[in-house]
């Protein structure tokens, strides 16, 4: 995958040109041509190659010098593919929610999985396996009505003729004859890919070492949209691409493209590694997926088969609990659009297409009803989608603020989904009181809850945004002492986003119970900070509302950007 570049910093790169590609034709047309992506919410990333032999990073291993690059390629001979099913494995994907589906056709180790007739490295004449691996792929993808993704390497460290070939070596420096070579050969397999399997979007990758102009990426771009004039291509092609890819990290602040992508990994590598057992909990995961769909994005899903083709059971425990959220939650998952913005529901949101539905997604049972605020449209009907249980709801007369009770019976185990039907299309206004000053209001009417809380958390002042928790917050006089405010039951672990600062202690307001924390994706070459995921027991709950303090290194600071692409591993 990719290193070191920030997303806003590869915006910035893109500005001259219109959105993110030299595209033909209007907006309109862009948009749809872009409508099944922006539609589809989830797809399914495949990392499959010889790495998975020895179960070691994908091409990252030689070019880093972890292995010899004579020892890596060793690995063609182990690759047997032996119980690649490409019906099973689609059946799966579909089963779990997702509409496409992306294969990495060639990573930067130069190794094809399709029976490329060009003089390079494939598994059908360089492996065991003796076979096509993207054909079938493609087949089963058509056959279930998904779309089609092909991931590409511009990269190729195995070349002869492509300049670098490890981290402290090249083959050469400015030889235009040998980068023609190159540049000839990559587009031959382009043409093969386009020409056999026509797919409906190209994944690029590693387009960070080279320029536009020596990619020959305009011209790329027109001989792939010869093949198809409703290809979509990502942002990985020096400016010639339509959407934006970060990568093992959801955005904190909403990208500014309308069109963007998350791939995530299910545990910490993208192909398949033997001893690596660090696996995002599917709550977790789900929770990622809520938040692309809150922020208007897509998530695109990794997994990384065994090299016989099996996909490890931990990868197929995470699918099916994917299968059995969305199936339950369709409408509020497809189609939809970016949410509300801040201040008007402590959570995430999503809009239907036409505007008139909101969906609310509450990841808690709560204490109280939900409130949602600053919404002037009339309300047809409120509903808890995939379930017969009715909540009650009511509009408060003076502020305007909905309260919507939801029963137990109609919660959902991992991320309720509440719907709220509009007479006509959304219309928002002002907030003028804050949904957290709301709450603080409602804790302090209590007496015990004030008396046991108020004195040892002393001054506050206003917490941190929705963007970093989605809940009430408060922050100490000398704001290094955060406050999270939890109602009711949470399902999972708190979810605290873009914290930059060291956290050196977790503890219970009012119960002194010490808790602990676990921070996800954290890449140690990135200034992007990793999740940070607070486990709260039931025991230490309040049952008016129970207080986490964060006890930070200094004042709070937080990452509020985009997110990041991957350039080294």
């Amino acid at each position: 995958m990719t290193k070191k570049i920030n997303l806003l910093m590869l915006l910035s790169l893109l500005l001259p040109f219109t959105g993110f590609a030299k595209d033909k034709g209007t907006e309109q047309e862009k948009a749809e041509r872009m409508e099944w992506f922006k539609d589809a919410k989830l797809g399914i990333f495949v990392h499959y190659g010889i790495y998975s032999v020895n179960g070691i990073d994908e091409s990252w291993s030689f070019f880093n010098g972890y292995i010899s690059h004579e020892d890596y390629m060793d690995q063609l001979d182990g690759f047997s593919a032996s119980k690649y099913d490409a019906n099973r494995w689609i059946n799966m994907f579909k089963d779990a929610g997702a509409k496409y589906a992306v294969l990495t056709t060639k990573h930067h180790d130069g190794v094809a999985l399709w029976n490329s007739d060009t003089q390079h490295y494939n598994v059908v004449d360089d492996t065991p396996a003796g076979r096509d691996i993207v054909d079938p792929f493609v087949k089963a993808l058509r056959k279930n009505d998904m779309k089609v993704g092909l991931y590409y390497s511009l990269i190729d460290w195995s070349y002869p003729d492509y300049p670098a070939f490890t981290r402290d070596s090249v083959r050469y420096k400015d030889n235009p004859v040998r980068w023609r070579s190159f540049t000839d050969f990559y587009f031959a397999q382009m043409e093969e890919l386009s020409s056999r399997f026509n797919p409906d979007l190209y994944w690029f990758d590693g387009d960070w070492e080279h320029n536009a102009e020596e990619w020959k990426a305009k011209q790329l771009r027109e001989k792939l949209f010869s093949y198809n004039d409703g290809l979509i291509i990502n942002s990985r092609l020096r400016g010639y691409g339509d959407y934006m890819t970060p990568e093992q990290g959801v955005p904190v602040a909403t990208p500014q493209s309308p069109y963007w992508e998350l791939c995530l990994t299910m545990n910490n590598s993208w192909g398949y590694q033997h001893n690596d057992h660090n696996y995002k909990t599917p709550y977790q995961l789900l929770w990622t997926f809520v938040d692309c769909i809150n922020k208007g994005g897509n998530l695109l899903l990794d997994i990384g088969p065994m090299q016989n083709g099996t996909i490890p059971e931990p990868q197929v425990k995470i699918l099916e609990a994917f299968s059995r959220w969305t199936k339950k939650h369709e409408e509020a998952i497809y189609g939809t659009r970016k949410g509300l913005p801040e201040g008007h529901f402590f959570g995430p949101s999503a809009v239907s297409k036409d505007g008139k539905t909101l969906f609310l997604y509450v990841d808690r049972k709560p204490g109280i009803p939900l409130r949602l605020k600053g919404v002037a449209s009339e309300i047809g009907d409120v509903r808890i989608v995939g379930s017969n249980v009715a909540p009650e709801y009511y509009r408060e007369k003076q502020s305007g603020a909905v309260r919507i009770d939801i029963p137990e019976e109609g919660l959902d185990s991992d991320i309720t989904v509440v719907a709220v039907d509009f007479e006509d299309e959304i219309s928002l206004r002002k907030v003028e009181k804050s949904l957290t000053d709301d709450f603080v209001d409602y804790l302090e009417e209590d007496v015990r809850w004030r008396d046991k809380h108020l004195p040892l958390m002393g001054e506050t002042q206003e917490g941190i945004s929705r963007l970093h928790y989605s809940g009430p917050s408060l922050l100490s006089k000398d704001k290094q002492i955060l406050y999270l405010i939890v109602d009711g039951k949470p399902n999972g672990p708190l979810v605290l986003k873009g914290l930059k600062n060291k956290i050196n202690r977790i503890w219970v307001v009012g119960n002194a119970t010490k808790l602990f924390h676990q921070i996800v994706g954290k890449l140690y070459w990135s200034s992007v900070p990793g999740i940070a995921y607070i486990d709260v027991p039931d025991s230490v709950l309040d049952p008016r509302g129970t207080v986490i303090a964060v006890l930070l290194d200094g004042p709070v600071s937080l990452y509020s950007e985009e997110g990041h692409v991957i350039e080294s591993n």
